[in-house]
């Protein structure tokens, strides 16, 4: 194989030239002092001694010429043409602005130590720093290295032999799998993103807040609890800036604008939902003072008071914002409109100690998933208005805000930096053909 190697190297690339800079390139690539290796012409063409560029031990500007000779041997005759070539490649070279630091020359000329070392003397005396000679032996030896296999075969067609294969294989293997892989699953997140942007556009039926706790509990072992998720919208869309939803195992209070009082007492755990209506004098949660509390409160209109069932030990709590529309009529939230909402937790306190993860569902999409090392528990004084009333001993566990472990006010959904991901797949109708 040494020896096929050395010969396709003298005359197969004959009249190529395009081939005989690309092999250049690769050779040079594999080569780990060179970086951001490049063709200064991709298609061949004059180049001024040129050939290839590159950046050697990640400083040094480098120039790659190529001076192959048609059909060559190691005779004198082909030895003086190929220092010719280099040293009128090293002239042209020198006169580039900018002007490189090194000079690196390609020739299928077997050249002595001497005989190169007085080359590349002539190059540094002509301005360049250093200066490396890729005779025909040393090309070959980067060849028939497992690194070069792939290029030997690309560019000289020598098939690797049994060996060959176990060792090339054996070298890059991995990275082959990972490249192919890491393909088809760059083809993959194209697709679900553009699946999940065309279903951004549809209504917004449901939000789902899951609190995973640390463990299971029964409903005794776990106590009093409530916890809400504001989620204010980016700007007002059909006259909503924010929605309010939770659920909480409270059973006596006011209901605020709700007044139905048809509420099942079998319920264990009880769901509600507001809508903050921005009204035209631009007022909004954030400038509404203590005298205004109740002003703020009839800006709430109350959508609906559900309840859930709690079976035996669970270590998830669920809280749930769902919208209503008569056949779909009328103005709605569409999916995208949650698209840089922000969001913050409220919790009672002892409730926030047991919360391990937060689960983030829109329609059938999960937008986020937080785990503790992404949430902090803000636990400053603040006044938390809600249409609703809990008992005063219930009260005395304060209210808790959950905010990002990276000190931002308020958690955030972009869907320009990450795609939801679908959590289930729709299934395609069967369709059964009689005959």
């Amino acid at each position: 194989m040494t020896y096929e190697t050395d010969e396709r190297l003298k005359g197969y690339l004959d009249t190529n030239q395009l081939h005989r800079e690309q092999m250049c390139l690769a050779i040079m690539a594999i080569d780990k002092r060179f970086s951001n290796v490049r063709p200064r012409h991709p298609r061949g063409g004059p180049d001024g001694g040129r050939d290839i560029e590159a950046i050697f031990n990640g400083a040094q500007r480098a120039f790659g010429a190529v001076g192959f000779i048609n059909q060559a041997n190691d005779s004198e005759e082909n030895k003086r043409k190929a220092a010719n070539k280099y040293k009128e490649d090293a002239a042209s070279a020198i006169s580039a602005d900018p002007k490189p630091d090194v000079l690196i020359f390609f020739t299928n000329v077997n050249l002595t130590v001497s005989e190169k070392d007085e080359l590349i003397t002539h190059a540094k005396n002509l301005g360049f720093a250093d200066s490396e000679i890729y005779d025909r032996e040393r090309m070959r030896l980067s060849l028939d290295n497992p690194d070069g296999l792939s290029i030997r075969f690309q560019y000289l067609k020598i098939p690797l032999s049994e060996a060959e294969q176990a060792t090339f294989f054996a070298r890059w293997g991995d990275d082959i799998q990972s490249m192919i892989s890491d393909g088809f699953g760059r083809i993959e997140r194209i697709l679900n993103r553009i699946h999940f942007l065309h279903e951004a556009d549809m209504p917004l039926d449901r939000i789902t807040i899951i609190f995973e706790l640390d463990k299971k509990y029964t409903l005794k072992e776990i106590g009093h609890f409530r916890m809400f998720a504001s989620f204010c919208l980016e700007r007002p869309m059909h006259g909503v800036s924010e929605m309010m939803f939770g659920v909480t195992n409270s059973k006596t209070r006011n209901y605020g604008l709700d007044s139905r009082a048809d509420i099942d007492e079998s319920w264990p755990l009880y769901g509600m939902q507001w809508d903050y209506i921005d009204e035209a004098t631009g007022k909004d949660e954030s400038s509404v003072n203590d005298d205004e509390s109740e002003e703020q409160v009839d800006m709430y209109n109350s959508m609906k008071t559900s309840g859930h069932v709690w079976d035996g030990e669970s270590n998830r709590i669920a809280a749930v914002y769902t919208t209503e529309s008569v056949f779909g009529m009328g103005p709605a939230l569409r999916l995208k409109d949650i698209d840089g909402v922000d969001v913050i937790f409220f919790v009672n306190k002892e409730f926030s100690k047991k919360i391990k993860i937060i689960h983030v569902y829109a329609n059938q999409y999960k937008v986020d998933e937080i785990f503790e090392d992404g949430f902090r528990v803000d636990e400053k004084d603040f006044e938390f208005i809600i249409p609703i009333a809990f008992k005063s001993e219930e009260l005395e566990d304060d209210w808790v805000r959950i905010r990002p472990s990276s000190f931002d006010s308020c958690f955030s959904f972009r869907f320009s930096q990450r795609t939801p991901k679908r959590f289930f797949e729709p299934e395609e109708t069967v369709v059964k053909i009689q005959i």
